[in-house]
């Protein structure tokens, strides 16, 4: 994603400007990387693409959970978004569920969340036992391979390690899921 700002900036004739862009944006992946590298533990996460049939985020969300201090238990780093059986969801017993179906905003995602919920083992996993369940704005955060991409970072940062990371979720970035309500924080 840097190395595409600047190429649109020696495109546009605004290679300075793209470069101090690429810089800032950075900065701050940068941060996130070394704040959570002070973490004593790097939690399981499955980041959910869809939920029926379930997919597993690729891309670069794997990188994105890394940087944030996690493992992403599904998927590696640039492979893309791929099926995935329940049984072997279930078995990488994530410590952290992120769902971010592709394009689809909180409402959205909130609204067909049941179809994980529903399912044989749901309640038994980690990460809902632990009350560690995020439904996010995908549309905004992580379906783009755009700028904001780094706004989703912060965002599993804080979602990973909200011990490290504070303030780094916006409004309508993210809802954890309580059992089956949701609730903002």
């Amino acid at each position: 994603m840097l190395e595409n700002i600047r190429q649109v900036g020696a495109a546009t004739g605004t290679t300075e400007q793209a470069e101090e862009m690429v810089q800032r944006l950075q900065r701050r992946i940068d941060a996130v990387q070394a704040r959570a590298g002070l973490a004593s533990h790097r939690p399981r996460v499955a980041c959910l693409e869809w939920m029926d049939p379930i997919f597993f985020a690729g891309h670069w969300v794997p990188q994105m959970v890394d940087l944030a201090g996690g493992v992403d238990c599904l998927a590696t780093p640039e492979e893309p978004s791929r099926r995935v059986e329940w049984d072997d969801v279930l078995k990488q017993q994530p410590e952290v569920v992120v769902i971010l179906p592709c394009g689809f905003d909180v409402p959205q995602a909130m609204r067909e969340v049941q179809l994980l919920t529903q399912r044989e083992g749901w309640q038994d996993l980690p990460a809902v036992r632990g009350n560690r369940v995020f439904v996010t704005n995908a549309s905004a955060y992580y379906s783009r391979s755009g700028p904001r991409l780094v706004d989703g970072l912060e965002m599993l940062a804080e979602i990973i390690h909200p011990e490290l990371f504070t303030g780094m979720v916006p409004l309508d970035g993210a809802m954890r899921l309580r059992g089956d309500v949701f609730k903002v924080g």
